[in-house]
């Protein structure tokens, strides 16, 4: 009696899987830390001034992200009024402090190598990295639903459509080839060029929920048009009729799922450096323009259903079930799926940051940077003021604040910390969530470890000796 609960309970196990064991990507913070080899991935026009930087395996890069506009512990949670040690849900509160679109995002990025070094007057990297992006989304009404029902919403014209509800979430190797040159003395440019291949995907873009309430009757009329895109170790389990049942994860064999190079795709980053004067610099970049074509082990599910109830007589209650059984199962049609294996392409979640820096001094800047990030239909803005200072050879730092999505609370702090050849780097935009835990809706985190060698012997090919380069235009 309980398959009908399958399939919910199925997507919420692929959610975990996909990618809530490891959450980290890059901080904002980051972007004007110029001595972390690490900036190049929010912009590649990055030089560095160390010959050869290595960065290993998983400890180049612990990075942690969590970011959402929904809720945070102290919005969602009470202590009880007759109960002080007992902790309920206030569920006006947590409609008071949704908002119209509501999100929860992670993102990933686990190093596997990354290189960098330099070959006359161009600084190239490679990196190989394994990434996550998790996005869900629900709107307003989906929990106005579920707390006051539907009756705010009587009438043919006045529907409740909960729509912009989704999951989107991919896991994928990159293989980035990377160049940056600098190109007159007041200009760098710099592009990576990425080769990937998908291992798992879940799309559920583009799906609608309409409810209709009749004015004169309160008939309920429910329309859906729901789309569910699968590709990765999810095994599907049909019913006699061939409807999908049950959504199952496939851990037979997860080492071909990891190695997987069937589903592959292309995407670029590319950035710019100018330098205007000796107290200002600009900055922009785009990261993560490019798809992946889903095609191995795809699964497409699919489910366009109309329903109407009208309501039970009271002589089905206690006395005739043929009523009550026939709208049950009517009701069953809406945890069923068609199923096809369809190939599709999914673009990235791409990313354009906009800056500017002023510099007071030759070792500190004040900063300020524009984050646009894109996740299907949502449009997600950031601003991030810094300030940025490099007071010795060996230590470098940075001081940020962050406003995002309504957030007005996010500072945050970078520290690196050169020891011979091991650079030491921590940042995070969120320094006050470890203050506050219980008022945090973000949290970014990261740290790591880069060996460097021949830091600071750039001299040979700077681009001051170079007589044909200097010739450049002051414009540009």
């Amino acid at each position: 009696m309980f398959k009908k609960y399958k399939i919910v309970s199925g997507l919420i196990i692929i959610f975990l899987y996909s990618g809530f064991n490891q959450l980290n990507a890059q901080t904002n913070t980051l972007y004007y830390m110029n001595g972390v080899q690490q900036s190049l991935y929010l912009n590649p026009a990055y030089q560095s001034d160390c010959n050869f930087t290595l960065g290993l395996p998983a400890i180049s890069g612990i990075n942690i992200v969590f970011d959402n506009n929904a809720f945070s512990y102290n919005n969602w949670f009470q202590k009880s009024i007759n109960s002080p040690d007992t902790l309920i849900l206030n569920f006006n509160n947590v409609k008071n402090q949704l908002n119209k679109n509501n999100y929860i995002n992670f993102t990933t990025a686990i190093p596997i190598i990354d290189l960098g070094f330099w070959i006359k007057n161009s600084y190239f990297t490679f990196s190989i990295t394994n990434k996550t992006d998790i996005a869900l989304s629900f709107p307003y009404e989906l929990v106005e639903l579920a707390i006051e029902g539907n009756g705010n919403y009587i009438g043919a014209n006045n529907p409740m459509i909960i729509d912009n509800l989704g999951l989107r979430s991919m896991n994928y190797h990159e293989f980035a080839f990377g160049l940056s040159k600098q190109i007159t003395h007041r200009l760098f440019l710099g592009a990576r060029l990425k080769l990937l291949f998908g291992t798992s995907n879940i799309d559920s873009q583009n799906s609608e929920i309409k409810i209709t309430t009749a004015e004169d009757t309160y008939a309920i009329g429910i329309d859906t048009d729901i789309s569910l895109n699968l590709s990765g170790p999810f095994s599907i389990v049909r019913d006699s009729s061939g409807l999908i049942e049950d959504i199952q994860i496939d851990d037979s064999d997860p080492l071909s799922y990891a190695l997987t190079a069937g589903n592959m795709g292309l995407a670029i980053d590319m950035g710019a450096t100018y330098k205007f004067n000796d107290h200002f610099d600009f900055y922009a970049s785009v990261t993560d323009l490019g798809f992946i074509n889903w095609g191995k082990n795809v699964t497409n599910l699919t489910q366009k259903e109309s329903y109407t109830f009208t309501g039970l007589s009271l002589d089905s209650i206690g006395t005739n079930y043929n009523e009550f059984n026939a709208v049950l199962d009517s009701l069953d049609r809406f945890t069923k799926f068609k199923e096809s294996n369809l190939d599709y392409t999914r673009m990235l979640n791409a990313k354009v940051f906009l800056g500017a820096t002023y510099s007071p001094a030759d070792f500190m800047n004040f900063g300020f940077l524009s984050k646009t990030t894109f996740i299907g239909k949502n449009v997600l803005q950031a601003f991030t003021l810094s300030a940025n200072f490099h007071p010795a050879k060996w230590f470098s730092g940075s001081l940020s604040y962050t406003a995002a999505s309504g957030k007005y609370n996010n500072f945050g702090l970078g520290m690196a910390v050169n020891a011979g050849a091991f650079q030491i780097y921590m940042l995070t935009d969120n320094l006050n969530s470890a203050l506050w835990p219980k008022d945090a809706k973000s949290l970014a985190l990261q740290l790591g470890i880069n060996l460097t060698f021949g830091c600071g012997k750039r001299d040979d090919y700077s681009i001051i000796n170079n007589k044909k380069l200097r010739k450049d235009v002051d414009f540009l």
